[in-house]
């Protein structure tokens, strides 16, 4: 894991030096796994080790996440008095009933006004509960997502152009959320670990996961031209193609089928010759209306790159690992 931390540190500073208007966020579940047994004091040095990276990072906004609790939320006070950017909109102080985080943050890049808010579960898995419980009686109250996701985004409509929520909440209730909350652009989710790096859409949500652990870095690019209209996928055509290349392969391989064969079963395969040839004359058509469309409007890309092995790490960080004593972590 923590390996990983070096060469992310060293993929973005990269990114950086090639690209302008680059803003890093993390989705949640940052800083602990869930593993009986472990020992408590390295787990910790490994988080105030992350938590030192992501600073390092300039990193934008930081979701805080059910397995973030673990470890207690005096751990993630602390963090955050140090300038870790934390946000949280539906953890609250039980006694204020306010967020003990910032519910969102926003930040300008080319004149773009870009907001970040974060949700995390109001209910724990049965594995996780009673360590949660445990590390944060009486000190936190968690509210319900969707009502709370409803009044975060009216209050940032006005003040931003582009609204994402950073998730901790799973695939199913970020669809939920988006579909019973209009106004969210993106949502950006990593709670369940699945590899999802095309758009899950719900109304004109666009909603995305990045795997598990570290081992991918998500990158949503966004192009801005008309604050009003939703955002289209540029990687739509590329998804269309790829479906009729698909279609290609399949028919040479009926058709080599075809020429092998003799009497009735010729017929099946020349039906369903036509059924795939339908497809993909559909998808051809489909395939001119994205392209015609494609250099237009609001547009966003999303792509997930891995964080191999090869790739090289950030030696500042590779050191602070090292010296932590965890260095074959």
């Amino acid at each position: 894991m923590l390996g990983g931390l070096a060469r992310r540190v060293a993929y973005q500073e990269k990114i950086r030096a090639e690209k302008k208007g680059v803003l890093i966020v993390d989705s949640g579940d940052l800083f602990f796994a869930f593993a009986p047994g472990e020992n408590p004091e390295k787990n910790l040095a490994k988080a105030r080790l992350i938590g030192r990276a992501y600073k390092h990072m300039k990193t934008a906004a930081i979701n805080v996440g059910d397995l973030d609790l673990l470890q207690g939320v005096d751990f993630l006070r602390g963090e955050y008095s140090q300038g870790l950017p934390l946000i949280s909109a539906n953890l609250l102080d039980p006694s204020t009933k306010a967020p003990i985080f910032s519910p969102y943050v926003i930040r300008e890049e080319a004149g773009v006004r870009i907001a970040f808010f974060g949700l995390l579960p109001s209910e724990f898995a049965p594995d996780i509960a009673s360590a949660i419980k445990n590390a944060n009686e009486g000190k936190i109250l968690i509210k319900e997502p969707v009502e709370v996701a409803r009044q975060t985004v009216q209050k940032l409509k006005g003040q931003a152009d582009v609204i994402i929520l950073l998730s901790d909440l799973g695939l199913f209730k970020d669809q939920m959320v988006a579909r019973e909350v209009p106004g969210i652009h993106f949502v950006l989710g990593g709670h369940e670990g699945r590899f999802v790096n095309k758009s899950q859409p719900a109304g004109s949500t666009h909603i995305f996961q990045s795997s598990v652990k570290g081992m991918y870095v998500g990158q949503l690019r966004l192009i801005f031209e008309n604050p009003p209209s939703p955002f289209k996928d540029e990687g739509e055509t590329q998804q269309i193609q790829e479906r009729i290349n698909g279609l290609d392969s399949h028919l040479r391989s009926l058709q080599a089928s075809k020429d092998r064969s003799a009497g009735q079963n010729i017929e099946n395969i020349d039906r369903a010759i036509q059924d795939v040839t339908k497809q993909r004359n559909a998808l051809q058509e489909e395939l001119k209306r994205a392209q015609s469309s494609a250099s237009r409007g609001n547009r966003f890309l999303f792509t997930l790159e891995p964080m191999e092995v090869r790739l090289p790490e950030d030696e500042g960080v590779r050191k602070w690992i090292s010296e932590a004593g965890i260095d074959k972590d």
